[in-house]
C-alpha cells in the first residue's frame, strides 16, 4: 500500500513508520493487540460527522486490554483511554502536549510529523514536517516533543484508532487562559497547545492561534 500511495502522491516523500528518521518522534510498540476495543471503536463511528473524538470513554477503561495502557505504556500513573474516527487528508494544524500519546490505528493512516523545536519565532514552517505511513493494527507512541495532528486517511474507509494520553488532555480549560508566559497563546485546551494553519485557524473556534506558514499538507489517498 505504500509504494500506491507514493505513486498517487509523487510530490510527497513517505516514509514507512519502521524508518530510522521516525525514532526522533516516537516509537512503534510491537505485540499490543486490542480486539475488543477494535471492535468497540468501530461499532461506534459516525456516517454523519468528517470526525469524532472521545477524549476518555468509561467502557474503554473499564476493559481488560486497557492494562496495557495503565499498567504498562503509561507506567502506572493516571491515563485515559478515548477513540478517534476521522477522514482527514490536510495537515490543517498541529499540536504537542507533556505527555506521550499512544495510538493503536485500525486502519492504515499517515502521519504528518514535526519537532517542537522546529516552531520559530511562535510560526512552524509546513516544509519540516514528515510523513510516515502507518499500517493497520500498530501501536505507536508519539513523544511529548513531537507535533502532530489527525491521522491522514489512507484509503476511504478514513482512520479509527484509540487514543491515550495523560488524564485530563484535550478536554475544556479549567481556567481561562492568561497569557502569562508566550507559549500560552498555543493552549487551546488541557494540555493541547496548537497551531493551526491559515485555512483551518477558524474551524478551531475562538481562541485558537494561527501559526502554521506554507502549504497545508494535503494527502491523496487510494480508492
Amino acid at each position: 500500500m505504500l509504494e500506491k500511495l507514493r505513486e498517487k502522491n509523487p510530490s510527497l516523500d513517505i516514509l514507512p513508520v519502521e524508518a530510522p528518521e521516525f525514532g526522533v518522534y516516537g516509537m512503534v510498540h510491537e505485540g499490543v493487540a486490542v480486539p475488543q476495543m477494535k471492535a468497540f471503536v468501530q461499532a461506534h463511528g459516525t456516517q454523519d460527522a468528517e470526525e469524532l473524538y472521545i477524549p476518555c470513554e468509561d467502557k474503554l477503561m473499564e476493559m481488560e486490554e486497557s492494562r496495557v495502557f495503565k499498567e504498562n505504556l503509561f507506567g502506572q500513573v493516571n491515563c485515559q483511554i478515548g477513540y478517534y474516527h476521522g477522514r482527514a487528508v490536510k495537515l490543517n494544524a498541529v499540536e504537542y502536549h507533556k505527555c506521550s500519546e499512544v495510538l493503536v490505528l485500525f486502519e492504515p493512516a499517515v502521519l504528518v510529523l514535526g519537532s517542537v523545536w522546529e516552531i520559530k519565532n511562535h510560526k512552524l514552517d509546513s516544509s519540516v514536517m514528515k510523513l510516515f505511513y502507518v499500517p493497520a493494527d500498530t501501536c505507536v507512541e508519539l513523544y511529548a516533543t513531537t507535533l502532530h495532528f489527525s491521522p491522514l486517511m489512507a484509503t476511504g474507509r478514513g482512520v479509527s484508532q484509540v487514543v491515550a494520553q495523560a488524564a485530563g488532555t484535550n478536554t475544556p480549560l479549567v481556567t481561562k487562559r492568561e497569557e502569562r508566559i508566550q507559549t500560552d497563546r498555543y493552549l487551546l485546551e488541557r494540555n493541547k497547545w496548537v497551531l493551526a494553519h491559515g485555512e483551518y485557524v477558524k474551524s478551531l473556534g475562538e481562541g485558537a492561534y494561527e501559526g502554521i506558514i506554507g502549504d497545508n499538507i494535503t494527502l491523496s489517498p487510494l480508492d
